[in-house]
């Protein structure tokens, strides 16, 4: 079956690590290209932004992500190889920085939009708590 030809290939070494140098040649390829970057972290952003202003959908992927990592965690095999990807994602570091370099983009892009959804509701509750004192 598919399966068990993919956990077949993945304990071989050399198929291993030349899947990780194709893939990390990909990524580095894609974050080097800076409008590819800022296309695509804008998108996130103002997904996010978009998706954090609906409270229920909101609770329902935190739900979901929580379940989901618990579970990554408690298995040690999926650890280790988490592990041993990060490590070796982290020792090139063209991919860092072109990461970087996307999310610092995305971030100016989108800062005065995150400031417009956020910073209302952070004025008000400190007025409300302002209020709270004074009345005391």
């Amino acid at each position: 079956t598919l399966k068990t030809a993919l956990v077949k290939a993945s304990e071989n070494e050399r198929f291993r690590s030349t899947a990780l140098d194709v893939v990390r040649q990909a990524f580095t390829g894609a974050l080097s290209d800076e409008d590819f970057v800022r296309d695509l972290m804008t998108g996130i952003v103002g997904a996010i932004v978009m998706a954090s202003k609906e409270e229920e959908l909101t609770q329902s992927i935190l739900d979901v992500v929580t379940k989901a990592v618990s579970q990554a965690l408690a298995d040690e095999r999926f650890v280790d190889e988490l592990r041993g990807a990060i490590k070796d994602t982290l020792a090139d570091g063209d991919i860092y920085k072109a990461g970087a370099r996307g999310m610092v983009s995305a971030a100016i892009g989108h800062a005065s939009e995150i400031q417009k959804s956020f910073l209302p509701k952070r004025i008000k509750e400190t007025e409300s708590n302002n209020k709270n004192r004074s009345s005391v």
